[in-house]
């Protein structure tokens, strides 16, 4: 299903809501009563039942649309008992709050592999070795250049972005424009464009240079979100990110409810809320909805939300961005590295964005992981298609070795049905008009997800710390 089409679905169900069209058994359910109800079973919404349990609220309920907990970080299977990452994965320095809840939960980390060169492709010339092959011009532009966003970064203030001086200038232009006003080459508007593609799923031409700048400073800067080893992703959890949710979820017992999408929220402004799944009722005294903005079009807020955050949802429901694939082509070994290869590609070539070794830390079977865009490359929309496909487009870059294959695995985004995508690239514009709405309250809902984290954001760091922030919210109200 596109991301157009998941889009007016969306909007119709929200539709039919308002109009009233509910079954009969949501009507005349028995409310059950929670002192806290948390929407999403995610790391942010788990993060933030923790939390509150652990501050003494018990009387909490995880309401989880989906089938299995995890939200954007999922395990998929491999053989041997092995699994492979299909959304978030990797933590690195700085990230203390994921590093922290895992440790908790007794989930170890490893070192991704990075041994060896890398391989980039950059207007067509492939080259291996640390750094892409580049000229000392293009070294000095690109390192110039890096310098002035990162200078801008740190002088905006901590967490709201939309409060500098000239917030409204800066998001009124994109980052491809930026580029071209300071004389950036074509090379290095490709280097950015890899790199926004990688970490945004989106292009310089969209993304607001606010979002980008701000982007980098939640992450560390840009070295830290560009680096791979001692970066950003620097490390793995054993077992697959996704293990981190379920012992989560565990830990919470019977007061996570899977299957129970939110469907409508009634009486925030003075409470108790009345939060409607499709099969149940619940009266709360406060609520958190742990889910990243545009995905809480789906829900029907029957109080009204503040026209702020009313704008900021619907404007986010519309962006453009690239619904990604994630692929993982399997091998009986990690060839590559017999070549002195890490596995890692990144090009600004069409079929594939970045590619990653991704194979268990025994090494006994191989995995490139490759991120894709459908609607970049048209002729890889089918599975089948992509099955056949990226092997021939990985032995561009790693030999006839790569066709041998054994077999894949992959997590198409824009299918999810409970999530409209992994990366949100911003466009001009909305940050700076509704960016502090993705924080603030609206009478007793609290909001939570990486989207609105002060630091981490769109990493699991910030959906680590962003439940522990409305966490930290709803005691306080409690308690008052």
């Amino acid at each position: 299903m596109s991301s157009l089409s998941r889009r007016q679905l969306l909007r119709a169900s929200a539709a039919a809501l308002a109009a009233g069209v509910l079954p009969a058994r949501w009507a005349s359910a028995a409310p059950r009563a929670v002192r806290v109800a948390v929407i999403g079973g995610g790391l942010a919404g788990l993060t933030t039942a923790r939390e509150l349990v652990a501050g003494g609220i018990d009387s909490v309920v995880v309401l989880e649309a989906d089938t299995r907990v995890g939200g954007r970080t999922v395990n998929l299977p491999l053989p041997g008992g092995h699994v492979v990452e299909g959304g978030g994965e990797w933590i690195g320095p700085g990230q203390d709050r994921i590093a922290a809840l895992g440790t908790a939960l007794g989930v170890d980390t490893f070192d991704a592999y990075y041994a060896g060169a890398s391989t980039y492709e950059i207007q067509g010339v492939v080259s291996q070795g640390t750094l892409p092959e580049l000229s000392l011009q293009h070294g000095f532009e690109f390192l110039r250049l890096a310098w002035r966003l990162e200078r801008m970064a740190k002088a905006l203030p901590d967490g709201k972005p939309w409060a500098a001086a000239d917030a409204a200038e800066l998001d009124g232009i994109t980052l491809a424009a930026w580029l071209a006003r300071e004389g950036a080459s074509a090379w290095t508007t490709e280097t950015f464009r890899i790199i926004t593609r990688a970490i945004m799923s989106g292009y310089p031409e969209r993304i607001s240079l606010l979002w980008f700048i701000f982007y980098l400073k939640s992450g560390g800067g840009l070295l830290a979100i560009a680096q791979n080893d001692g970066g950003l992703q620097d490390l793995r959890f054993a077992g697959g990110s996704q293990l981190v949710s379920i012992r989560a979820a565990e830990a919470l017992g019977p007061r996570v409810q899977l299957d129970e999408p939110a469907v409508a929220l009634a009486g925030y402004a003075e409470g108790p809320v009345e939060v409607r799944t499709r099969t149940a009722v619940y009266q709360a005294e406060r609520v958190v909805v742990a889910m990243a903005p545009a995905d809480t079009l789906r829900i029907d807020f029957r109080g009204g939300l503040s026209p702020q955050r009313l704008e900021l949802v619907r404007r986010w429901g519309q962006l453009t961005r690239l619904p990604l694939i994630k692929h993982s082509v399997l091998y009986p070994r990690p060839f590559w590295r017999d070549a002195d290869l890490n596995g890692n590609v990144a090009t600004d070539r069409a079929p594939l964005q970045l590619v990653f070794d991704n194979s268990p830390p025994d090494a006994s079977l191989g995995v490139l992981t490759c991120f894709l865009a459908a609607a970049e490359v048209p002729g890889m929309a089918a599975r089948e298609d992509r099955a056949r496909l990226v092997p021939q487009e990985l032995v561009r870059y790693f030999g006839p070795q790569a066709r041998a294959s054994t077999g894949w695995v992959e997590k198409d985004w824009s299918t999810d049905p409970w999530s409209t995508g992994c990366i949100t690239p911003l466009p001009p514009g909305l940050l700076s008009a509704y960016g502090p709405a993705l924080r603030a309250p609206v009478g007793r809902i609290h909001w939570a997800g990486t989207e609105s984290a002060e630091q981490g954001c769109g990493y699991m760091e910030g959906a680590v710390r962003s439940g522990e922030r409305a966490a930290a919210e709803v005691l306080a109200a409690l308690r008052g």
